[in-house]
């Protein structure tokens, strides 16, 4: 590998070379050090001298102008750019936020397989980045997206790199008169024509997932007329097969037109052909007298559980509460809680203790619950008297289980209630429902979350 600059090199008087990260056809990545806050970054160099024509410099530049515009979590952070001239050349240098990770194409060598659900989060989390790009005006239209310019983290975030393809497109790309730029098996028909529309992400993006899937670039599986035969070598459902199929059509009017169609097709499992938008999915029978109610279609969920009411259980801990109360306030308790510190405290923590209890007994007896899911967030909240007592909020993509938990609290008393696991973290609510209701949200909450 040649390269530009060696380790403890300072550029520009300020940035440190550490180590080379990769090398393309005519520049080099290097990760750095920024002297003045002692940070990582990601410098990519290139060298006028080196170039074999002015494309890749075009190239380099756009990338820099397009960074310097972008703010999304998921695309590395555009830093600085700059270019220095030597004696005998002239150098060009990009900075960014360096991405602590590993490529899709690093990772698969050392003989990564994902899951089918592991392949939809990563696809899911890659839409999120093209339905930023896309809606920006005007549409930033990534063209390169391939297993070399996406990097995932230890912890599953994925992060898109390499805008303007600079770094691969002379070593691992195509280019017929410098009219169009893509990397081939991975470019859809329409760009070796020289265009690119939001759909043309959409079928790298594909082509991406579908290496994921075999191991194997898209252009060495088979092929009828163009279209890729790829049902053969997977292993997967059938609704993400021809979810797979629509975002790798040749022709862009036969792929999915926008991000929003390829979220929702993914979220669905009914056949991607189908035409079901806002139909009503089955529900099961509720029981007599059930406090929920749910309405739900392949669009959302909303379910409400209403105010409890005042039952025997509930009466009886009242009238204990009361009891306690009197007690607690007779003259005989006002004398000591003057005479000494001590029970003046007593008093006031008697006091939240009351507040609290009340609260949850008014709760009980009038709180109300709202649970909302649409394709793309989920909320949960508490209402009391019309007013909102607490609030969680997510999104529907984190939603991994629903189940009925039951638990033991430190005074050896059962609960159950229903549950929704966000990644790692549980969201407890429904203890007042009755078995069979608990059981019955849980089932309808798990068949809205299979189809969306």
């Amino acid at each position: 590998m040649i390269l530009l600059h060696q380790a403890s090199t300072i550029i520009g008087d300020r940035y440190r070379i550490v180590a080379p990260l990769g090398q393309g056809g005519f520049g080099t990545t290097y990760e750095a050090e920024d002297l003045t806050n002692y940070k990582r970054v990601a410098l990519k160099a290139i060298s006028l001298r080196d170039l074999e024509n002015w494309k890749g410099l075009e190239l380099f530049e756009r990338e820099a102008k397009i960074l310097a515009k972008l703010n999304h979590h998921a695309i590395p952070k555009y830093l600085d750019y700059f270019y220095i001239d030597t004696a005998d050349d002239r150098r060009f240098y990009l900075i960014q936020e360096l991405v602590g990770g590993q490529s899709f194409s690093e990772l698969v060598k050392k003989g990564w397989y994902p899951s089918q659900g592991e392949i939809k989060e990563i696809a899911f989390q890659i839409l999120d980045i093209l339905q930023y790009l896309h809606q920006l005006n005007p549409a930033v239209i990534h063209r390169d997206i391939k297993p070399q310019n996406l990097i995932i983290t230890s912890k599953g975030k994925v992060f898109l790199v390499d805008f303007g393809a600079v770094k691969d497109i002379y070593r691992n790309t195509l280019s017929y008169g410098e009219t169009f730029v893509g990397t081939f098996g991975y470019m859809p028909p329409e760009q070796f024509q020289g265009q690119a529309f939001c759909a043309s992400d959409l079928y790298s993006l594909g082509a991406t997932l579908l290496f994921l899937l075999t191991h194997r670039s898209p252009a060495d599986l088979p092929q009828q007329r163009l279209k890729i035969d790829f049902r053969g070598s997977v292993q997967i459902s059938q609704h993400f097969a021809d979810w797979l199929e629509k975002m790798l059509e040749p022709a862009v009017e036969d792929r999915f037109q926008s991000v929003e169609e390829a979220i929702d097709g993914l979220r669905r499992k009914q056949s991607i052909r189908s035409s079901l938008s806002g139909s009503i999915i089955p529900q099961r029978q509720q029981t007599a007298g059930s406090r929920i109610i749910l309405i739900k279609n392949n669009q959302g969920l909303i379910a409400k559980i209403t105010p409890y009411g005042l039952d025997e259980n509930l009466l009886c801990a009242l009238l204990i509460f009361y009891v306690i109360q009197v007690i607690n306030n007779s003259w005989f308790m006002d004398i000591i809680a003057t005479i000494t510190t001590i029970f003046l405290a007593v008093y006031f923590i008697n006091f939240w203790i009351v507040l609290l209890v009340l609260l949850k007994l008014f709760f009980d007896i009038a709180g109300e619950i709202y649970l909302e899911i649409n394709r793309y967030t989920f909320r949960i909240e508490w209402q009391l008297f019309g007013l909102s007592w607490r609030q969680i909020t997510g999104r529907t993509v984190d939603l991994k289980f629903v189940e009925v938990d039951s638990s033991v609290n430190f005074l050896g008393q059962k609960t159950i209630t229903c549950a929704i696991w966000e990644g790692a973290q549980q969201h407890k609510f429904g203890s007042k429902l009755s078995n069979v209701e608990k059981r019955w949200l849980v089932e309808e909450l798990r068949d809205f979350l299979a189809v969306i």
